[in-house]
């Protein structure tokens, strides 16, 4: 009984305090500024996320590019390297032609991802505030982004005259 007294004395103490708080104009203005500083640190963490996000997004798909570029090269390398040897096998003409078109189906699909990504990233720029330099920056990686398709695509296309070059060896 003496806890369900003392808890009901507490709870009266409390509602005063709110009560008392409530009719203190200069605590009602600093909790409106203080809710205002709030406001404005949550509108600065979401220009910085989206901005860390954009270049993020930009950042994973050059890397996904490059390792692409990387491999279709190396391919090229490889089965030059095999023309010049002079040996034709086709059992390895029919792995090479199949690691290729695989090759190639990662293109169509990072191609897709490149322009799914600069869509992303020209959205969150008309819908946020970044600064020019920022805007600039990006734009720059959409930009980047193309010529590293285009790279790719060069790429593809001499690892099919090298592959063509190697079934003219049978």
């Amino acid at each position: 009984m003496k806890k369900l007294i003392l808890l009901f004395i507490l709870t009266l103490f409390g509602m005063s305090r709110v009560v008392a708080q409530d009719n203190n104009p200069s605590q009602t203005s600093d909790l409106k500024a203080y809710v205002d500083s709030l406001s404005t640190k949550l509108n600065t963490l979401q220009h910085d996320y989206d901005y860390l996000y954009c270049s993020h997004e930009i950042n994973q798909i050059q890397s996904e590019l490059k390792d692409l570029l990387n491999d279709v090269n190396i391919k090229s390398n490889d089965i030059l390297i095999r023309c010049y040897r002079g040996r034709y096998d086709s059992d390895l003409y029919t792995t090479y032609r199949s690691v290729y078109n695989s090759q190639v189906d990662l293109y169509d699909s990072v191609k897709e991802r490149v322009e799914v990504g600069q869509r992303a990233v020209r959205l969150k720029i008309l819908s946020s505030n970044f600064t020019q330099n920022e805007i600039d920056v990006l734009m720059k990686g959409c930009e980047f982004l193309d010529s590293c398709l285009s790279a790719l695509q060069s790429s593809l296309d001499y690892c099919e005259f090298v592959l063509g070059m190697y079934r003219d060896l049978k």
